[in-house]
Parts: structure tokens; C-alpha cells; sequence
């Protein structure tokens, strides 16, 4: 009996093994050409989730995964391990060979590109001693990037990140002008039909977080968790990088233009739609419509009800406790701590909300309460976006990049960074003290003029007043080389004031205010909220726009010389 009923199980068993193999076809039949294959198939073609659909088939790729019987993470942990080891006792073909095994097990595996070619673009490199090694190994990770790309094709984070090492690894590092030149004479790694003017690592990395946008905005990939702010900022900026990068290699013609087109490539990111973080869409060119907006807003809000601002006002204050109202009267520069915390409570206690305000009037005058929550809550939802706008501009630092783009086109700038190229070489080559000393000082002649033509260069928020004071550091140097007094009627004290991060003008800027009274207030940060002035964003002082109008061509014989 038992026999028996063992031998019945067993059929039981076969036949339900043959039933199911049916259905099982049905839902895991591989697409081919002529049908769609099954269930399986067709969600994974639906939702893009097939290898042809991520990037490109490699057959070796998927040999090797097959290969492991189910023991692929195992094998992936174990090689992991082998990279780190050979990382540490330097054996770079070990390295390499064995990232071209981990490439093959984890083709889909974002991180892996991006941790390994971030270890042999900035870890590996720096290994060696000659920098033209150092310029290969960047080149390696580059290119690990890139193979990446191609098998996870659409791959916003892969594609940024490309961007980002092509400009800040090449045009950043430490040897940026040695691995420009190296990258752009590298035949190796340039296609053949690259015109040489393309031969850019800024262009490039323009190129890459462009096609990264393309991947969000076109074909509807996930942006993950990079800030969009950051992201669809990136473009413009290695533009403004390109622009900086040759007007520093003298080509001063040819940089204008690149300014004039990092400037409309600013001014469109500012019209661009930015997702916050808690939903709102965003333009961080929309400020000033906000402001105005708010302010028309609450022009209508409070006159519901007269002098109803001066009433919540001094009602709020009543409701403070005697500390508080102490905290509050107290000078800033005399509060303690604890005042400092109960004067920063009071403040926000005080505050004049739109609701607070909106509730006020709806005890003075009931019968205009609701048109006044409605206005109240526009008005609320309008500042909530102005402050959103605001926090995203800062982190882009949006309005000074913006004023770059438009005085680095200006005769005044492109003059005073021609000489001062002109006199960094003359001192360099030929150790001529007299002529580079009259270069710079005509320079900062002109500097002067732009800091008094756009004045929010001062703020500490932007590079330009640390880039000068290097500029005037190197000129000191200058004038110590040929036994030669700092003049004392030097243009740009101000700048020297506001930035001399190395402390090399301590003294004489003691001797300066001890002679001349109180220093000027350097600018307030807090001011870079504020919206530049319209005549001197738009660099149209009384003189008239004193904009340069680039050439068609750049002057090629300056490419030569630099």
C-alpha cells in the first residue's frame, strides 16, 4: 500500500511538472524576431528593462555570467577585493584586468562605473611622478566611463559624471595646463573627424551634461538623486569654464565669443523649469516677478484694513515676554548668548505673516475675512517661492555668474587681462621687471574701472576679487624683483582690503587706516539676494555698452604665441 501510494505521488508529481511547463512558457518565451516572446518579455520591452533596451549587448559579458551558475555576487565580491589589493601594492595591469573582468559581471551597475573610474582618474594617477603618466591614467578613467556609457546608454548619472571628470579633472587639477595640451594633441583618444577646435575638455564635458539632459528631458529617464539645480546648471558652466580656461591661454578674441555664449546659455538655465525638492516648479530667472508679485500681494492684503500692519505689530509685541522684549531693544553687538537665542524667538514671534495678517483683519472687518485668506494664501504660496528661488540661486551663486558673463565682455575686462597675460610672460621669459611692472599697472588701471562700473564684484560670494588679488600678489613680486616701492596710489586698495586671504598687505593696510580713518564696509554677502542693478547687469554704463564685439575667427596668430 505504501509502494503504492509513494508511486501515485510520484505521477501526481510528473503530471503537475508537465501542466506547469505550459504556463511557465507562456510567461518566460524569449522575444525573437518574429514574436514578442512572452509575459516576461513583453514587460521587460514595455518598462525598458532588457540589455538591448539599457546599452549595448556584449556577448562575452553575458558568456561570463552564465558561467558563474548563480555565483555571480560572490565572484563580484571576490574580484572587489582583488582590485583593492592591487590597487595597494600598485600592480596597474592586475588592476586593469581585473576591472575589465568586474565591467564584464556588473554591466548594469551604475556605481561600479563611476567608483572605479573615479579611482583611476583621481586615485591611480596621482600614483606617479611624471605627468605625462598621471595625464594617461586619467585618460584610462575617462574612457572607463565611457565604456560605461555604452552598455547603460541612457544613463543620466553616468553621462554627468563623464561632464564632470572631463572638466574638472582635466581643467581643475593642479597640472591643468600640461593636461589640456596633452588632451588636446591626445590622437589616441579623439576621433579623426574632431575638428581641433573641438579638442576641448571643457566642450566635451559641455557635450556630456548635455546628452545627460537630453536622457531626462527627451527619453524620460530618472535624474535619481542628483539636485536638479546642480544638473541642468552644468552645461552653461563648463561653457563659462571653456571661456576662462582660453582667455588664460591668451586667446582673448576667441573667449569673448565663448562669453557671449555662456551668457545666453545663463540666461536660458535661469527660464528653465526646476523641479524643488518639496515640488514647486521653479525659474531662478523669475525673481524679480516674484518680488513684485509678493509686493502687490501684500499691497492688497493689508489695505482690507487700515494701519493694520502697525496694530498686529504692536498687539504681537505685547505678547512677548520681558526677556524677549530686552533681547529685542538690545544692541546686537552688546546681547549674550541667551539673548542672542530669545532675540531670534521674539523675531520670529513677531513676524508679520499674511495669515497673521489675514486674521486681524477678519476681526476688524468681518465681511472682507474671506477675500482677504484668499489673498493671504496667494501671497503665502508667492513668498514661499520667492524663498525657494533664493536658496537655489545661492546654490548656483546665479547672479554673479550671471554679471560675469556680461563684464568679461567688456573693453575694460579683456584689456586688463591681455596685459596682465602679456606682463606675466615678459617677466616669466625675458625677466623684464620695467615692462611688466608699466603691463600691470595699466591692467588694474582698467580693473579699477570695471569694479566701479559693476561694484557687486566685491562681494565675496564671486572669484573675480580673488583672481585680481593673485594678480596683484604676482605683481608685488614683480616690483620686489626689480627693488621697486608698492605705490602708494595703487587703483585697487579696496580689492586688497577685501581680499588679501594670504595676509601679505597687513601691514600697510594698518599703516593705510591709521593715516586715513575707518576702513569702507566690505560688501554685506546678504546683498547677493539683491537684484543687481539694471544698468550695470545689462554693461551699459553712460559710456554706452562697452561690450566687445568679438571676430568671427579668433586671432590665431595669439593661439601660437600662447
Amino acid at each position: 500500500m505504501n509502494q503504492r501510494s509513494s508511486f501515485l505521488r510520484k505521477v501526481a508529481y510528473g503530471v503537475a511538472i508537465a501542466v506547469l511547463l505550459f504556463p511557465l512558457s507562456l510567461l518566460s518565451a524569449p522575444a525573437t524576431v518574429d514574436s514578442p516572446g512572452g509575459t516576461l518579455a513583453q514587460l521587460k520591452d514595455e518598462n525598458e528593462l532588457s540589455q538591448a533596451d539599457l546599452g549595448e549587448i556584449d556577448p562575452a559579458s553575458e558568456t561570463i555570467k552564465l558561467a558563474t551558475l548563480g555565483l555571480r555576487g560572490l565572484a563580484v565580491n571576490l574580484l572587489w577585493d582583488r582590485a583593492v589589493h592591487f590597487k595597494k601594492v600598485e600592480d596597474w595591469t592586475n588592476l586593469t584586468a581585473t576591472l575589465e573582468q568586474l565591467a564584464k559581471l556588473q554591466p548594469n551597475f551604475i556605481t561600479f562605473w563611476k567608483y572605479q573610474s573615479w579611482n583611476l582618474s583621481y586615485n591611480v594617477s596621482v600614483e606617479f611622478d611624471d605627468y605625462r603618466d598621471r595625464y594617461y591614467w586619467v585618460r584610462r578613467g575617462i574612457e572607463f566611463l565611457e565604456e560605461g556609457t555604452e552598455y547603460n546608454r541612457d544613463s543620466p548619472e553616468l553621462l554627468w559624471e563623464l561632464g564632470w571628470v572631463l572638466g574638472q579633472k582635466i581643467g581643475r587639477s593642479d597640472e591643468k595646463e600640461q593636461y589640456r595640451r596633452l588632451f588636446k594633441a591626445d590622437d589616441e583618444y579623439h576621433p579623426e573627424d574632431r575638428p581641433p577646435r573641438q579638442r576641448d575638455n571643457w566642450l566635451l564635458s559641455k557635450d556630456a551634461h548635455l546628452e545627460a539632459i537630453a536622457a531626462v528631458d527627451q527619453r524620460g529617464k530618472s535624474l535619481g538623486k542628483k539636485s536638479p539645480n546642480i544638473f541642468y546648471a552644468s552645461p552653461a558652466k563648463s561653457q563659462m569654464n571653456y571661456a576662462e580656461a582660453i582667455e588664460n591661454e591668451g586667446l582673448f578674441e576667441r573667449a569673448v565669443a565663448a562669453w557671449r555664449v555662456a551668457e545666453d546659455e545663463w540666461v536660458d538655465f535661469g527660464q528653465t523649469p526646476i523641479q524643488h525638492s518639496t515640488g514647486p516648479i521653479l525659474r531662478l530667472g523669475e525673481e524679480e516677478q516674484l518680488e513684485e508679485k509678493a509686493a502687490e500681494l501684500r499691497e492688497v492684503l493689508v489695505g482690507f484694513a487700515e494701519d493694520v500692519e502697525s496694530m498686529l505689530q504692536e498687539e504681537l509685541r505685547q505678547q512677548l515676554t520681558e526677556e524677549q522684549r530686552e533681547a529685542l531693544d538690545t544692541p546686537i553687538g552688546e546681547r549674550t548668548g541667551d539673548q542672542m537665542q530669545l532675540a531670534f524667538e521674539a523675531q520670529e514671534l513677531i513676524k508679520l505673516t499674511p495669515t497673521k495678517i489675514a486674521e486681524k483683519i477678519e476681526q476688524i472687518d468681518p465681511s472682507v475675512a474671506r477675500e482677504a485668506k484668499q489673498v493671504a494664501a496667494d501671497l503665502a504660496e508667492t513668498e514661499k517661492l520667492l524663498r525657494f528661488t533664493r536658496n537655489y540661486k545661492d546654490t548656483t551663486n546665479y547672479d554673479y555668474w550671471k554679471l560675469r558673463t556680461v563684464f568679461e565682455q567688456t573693453k575694460e575686462a579683456v584689456t586688463a587681462r591681455e596685459k596682465i597675460f602679456r606682463a606675466k610672460r615678459l617677466f616669466r621669459e625675458q625677466t623684464d621687471t620695467e615692462g611688466a611692472k608699466e603691463l600691470y599697472e595699466e591692467a588694474f588701471e582698467q580693473w579699477a574701472q570695471v569694479f566701479e562700473k559693476f561694484p557687486e564684484l566685491k562681494d565675496p560670494s564671486g572669484t573675480t576679487g580673488d583672481d585680481v588679488m593673485y594678480d596683484i600678489y604676482d605683481y608685488k613680486k614683480v616690483l620686489e624683483a626689480g627693488d621697486y616701492p608698492f605705490p602708494d596710489d595703487f587703483p585697487l586698495w579696496e580689492i586688497i582690503e577685501y581680499f588679501d586671504s594670504e595676509q601679505e598687505f597687513a601691514t600697510e593696510l594698518k599703516e593705510r587706516a591709521a593715516g586715513q580713518g575707518p576702513s569702507p564696509t566690505p560688501a554685506d554677502p546678504a546683498d547677493a539676494n539683491l537684484p543687481p542693478d539694471p544698468e550695470a547687469a545689462a554693461g551699459t554704463p553712460e559710456g554706452g555698452d562697452s561690450r566687445v564685439s568679438p571676430e568671427p575667427e579668433a586671432d590665431e596668430s595669439q593661439e601660437d604665441a600662447s
